[in-house]
């Protein structure tokens, strides 16, 4: 398969040594590229109640998928740098300043739903591992008026749709 994205609404949930936390909605983009693929959770802030620490970027990068019973999924388990975020509201991100940390993430996407769990071990310089689950939907795609089917095209068979529609009303 040619290079695709999705990127899907996500609900974040983050437990930190057990304790959870409900987290804002997130974008999570999935860029598939010939069997490879690519997740990132752009500008991940951790919430303490009130008050916002600025992560930054988690992207895993040319991970193999395996397709299995109508999903795929990907795992990895490696160090990365988390980025620093593009976000303005915020200034500095912690992310950056931890260096290679441990990563798990597994993965599993449709073309329409996607959840993942990531655990980041920051026991040696934190005494914590950090668990993110996320989990949500890709916006539908826009349909072409006059794609009857919903194949999106316009074609023959939208035409031929239509036909039927007309000649069993």
């Amino acid at each position: 398969m040619a290079l695709s994205a999705t990127t899907y609404n996500c609900h974040l949930k983050v437990v930190i040594n057990g304790e959870a936390t409900e987290q804002d909605q997130v974008k999570v983009e999935v860029v598939e590229n010939n069997g490879k693929y690519d997740l990132s959770l752009k500008n991940f802030v951790l919430w303490m109640g009130d008050f916002p620490m600025p992560v930054g970027t988690i992207a895993v990068t040319g991970v193999a998928g395996t397709d299995e019973y109508g999903y795929t999924t990907i795992k990895f388990n490696d160090k990365l740098t988390i980025t620093a975020g593009d976000d303005p509201q915020f200034d500095t991100w912690a992310g950056p300043l931890l260096g290679d940390v441990p990563v798990v993430l597994t993965a599993r996407f449709t073309d329409t739903a996607a959840n993942a769990d990531i655990d980041i071990d920051m026991m040696q310089m934190m005494q914590q591992v950090i668990s993110v689950s996320i989990f949500g939907v890709a916006p539908a795609p826009a349909t072409l008026e006059g794609d009857v089917n919903r194949d999106g095209e316009i074609n023959l068979s939208d035409v031929n749709r239509v036909i039927d529609i007309i000649l069993t009303d």
